[in-house]
């Protein structure tokens, strides 16, 4: 029951999203608060929420794709009307917790999450590759909750900046993933990036977004301005190294299973940026306090 629900509410994946939240509101104030964990946890549940109702949505292609038959809605285990009730209740809650701390201004950016990701995204990634993009949008909502959340505005150039290198991030996470899953996207009836542009275009094009992945995260540190020298190393490091990685996609012997590889080392050298900037922020509020 408990591992069904895990893979219902993606409750691996959600929790990894609500971290934005969290690392956000550290950027922004340069500590750490109760609201912080409270902001992370309404992310969470609404996430959750979401990715619930998204699999009641698409429990028919579930069923046919070898990674997601095992559902629990896809296998039968549950039913979509249980899931329907289960996502309602974690929305529900969520919209009330970030009610409680940030107003309407927080329900207003999780209805758009659910509104753009259950009713424009879901029903689109069926009838177009290039969903993703608009999709990517996604992304910016729990480090916007973070934001938010500590007293900080969204007209603020540093968010303008780590809202950018979170849009751009989505596209080349997902393309690499199309690289290990394109198959199962066709069983499912998807229109895949890979059946557009064909494999080696796809590469390339991944890598392009890649550099513009790090591009923005350059610009999202300049922003910044980060004070510790060390962070400031190990800024850069992480920059050689997801540009590293990123050159492995336009090696002629490439292979798609390696995509995972690149997958790996890129979103924990992106991580690890932002991680470093919050840690720097938390160094300049101690070192004023």
């Amino acid at each position: 029951m408990i591992k069904d629900f895990i893979v219902l509410t993606k409750f691996v994946l959600s929790f990894a999203v609500s971290l934005s939240a969290l690392l956000a509101y550290i950027m922004a104030k340069g500590e750490i608060g109760t609201d912080m964990f409270l902001a992370t946890l309404a992310v969470l549940l609404v996430a959750m929420g979401v990715s619930t109702l998204n699999q009641v949505q698409e429990y028919k292609e579930d069923a046919l794709m070898e990674r997601t038959k095992y559902r629990p809605i896809a296998s039968g285990k549950w039913s979509p009307r249980s899931g329907v009730i289960v996502a309602v209740i974690l929305i529900l809650s969520s919209l009330a917790l970030i009610y409680t701390l940030i107003g309407m201004i927080g329900v207003d950016l999780f209805l758009f999450a659910f509104i753009w990701y259950n009713i424009v995204y879901t029903p689109l990634k069926k009838k177009s590759a290039l969903a993703v993009v608009p999709g990517a949008l996604l992304g910016v909502i729990p480090p916007a909750i973070g934001w938010i959340t500590a007293g900080s505005s969204l007209m603020d150039p540093q968010f303008f900046a780590l809202g950018l290198f979170y849009f751009v991030w989505q596209v080349p996470h997902f393309w690499l993933l199309v690289m290990l899953h394109y198959g199962d996207y066709d069983n499912g009836g998807y229109p895949t990036a890979m059946k557009l542009f064909g494999k080696n275009t796809l590469q390339k094009l991944t890598f392009v977004w890649l550099v513009m992945t790090i591009q923005t995260g350059y610009f999202m540190v300049s922003i910044f301005e980060p004070a510790s020298f060390i962070i400031n190393i190990l800024l850069l490091l992480t920059a050689i190294l997801a540009f590293a990685s990123s050159l492995q996609l336009l090696y002629n012997n490439f292979e798609l299973k390696h995509a995972r590889k690149v997958f790996v080392q890129i979103n924990l050298t992106f991580l690890g940026t932002v991680i470093l900037i919050s840690i720097d922020e938390m160094l300049k509020f101690n070192a004023l306090s």
